[in-house]
């Protein structure tokens, strides 16, 4: 039966492939790191974002709680975000932004 398939749907098949796979793995690579890696890092800074929202969350609540975990947790996402933004991008990150 694939024999029977026209040859330009058998190479439009295999480029639509290199396409897909393009799509889910050039960022990591330019991370450094294999899309399971890339994937699981994303999943880890979720977490954590997730954490810090609902730690500032109860803060605003109740601000006699959690008055530093939310803060010490922000730091802590700049820090490795900044780490692994490369060197050129670095200036622009460290612009004094105003919330």
């Amino acid at each position: 039966m694939i024999d029977r398939i026209p040859e330009h749907y058998k190479e439009k098949a295999r480029e639509l492939a290199a396409d897909v796979e393009r799509a889910f793995t050039e960022h990591p690579q330019e991370t450094g790191e294999t899309y399971l890696q890339h994937l699981w890092f994303t999943a880890k800074m979720s977490a954590r974002f997730i954490y810090t929202t609902t730690v500032l969350m109860i803060h605003g609540i109740f601000p006699f709680l959690l008055k530093k975990a939310a803060s010490t947790q922000i730091e802590r996402v700049y820090r490795i975000m900044r780490s692994r933004v490369p060197k050129a991008r670095r200036d622009a990150i460290d612009i004094d932004y105003q919330v």
